[in-house]
């Protein structure tokens, strides 16, 4: 029996077209934006619940945890599977992400298919991760 794909979900922070291309032209991963989803403007709280019932791994730059709504103890609490890019992510501009995107996509979703329920990592512009 094939293993299934992992499924991962990109937050706003990272532009849905970028999203869209990765996921067609790699293959790697069941890949999908929040806009795709239906849960664009929903409070954090909400869409990252129900992103965590559908099993995907997200991946987001917002590192924020008031803005995000959830602490990392919270995250691991509702058995959240998240992957944070770090600082490096916000000084990009749109052309420098893609390109990193482009170039981390395969460790990223190598990460993501590792990861337990309950895991938070942190991902620097170099790609190295770090549970959190």
């Amino acid at each position: 029996m094939a293993s299934e794909r992992v499924k991962l979900l990109f937050d706003e922070n990272i532009s849905q077209r970028l999203v869209e291309f990765v996921n067609r032209e790699s293959g790697l991963a069941e890949m999908a934006h929040i806009n795709q989803r239906g849960w664009s403007g929903l409070p954090d709280r909400d869409w990252i619940a129900k992103a965590t019932e559908g099993g995907f791994v997200i991946i987001t730059g917002d590192r924020n945890e008031r803005t995000r709504g959830y602490t990392v103890e919270a995250l691991k609490a509702i058995e959240a599977r998240v992957i944070l890019l770090g600082r490096f992510w916000d000084h990009l501009n749109r052309w420098e992400r893609a390109k990193w995107l482009v170039s981390h996509i395969e460790r990223l979703v190598s990460l993501a298919q590792g990861m337990p329920a309950g895991s938070v990592y942190l991902v620097n512009k170099s790609g190295r991760y770090r549970s959190l």
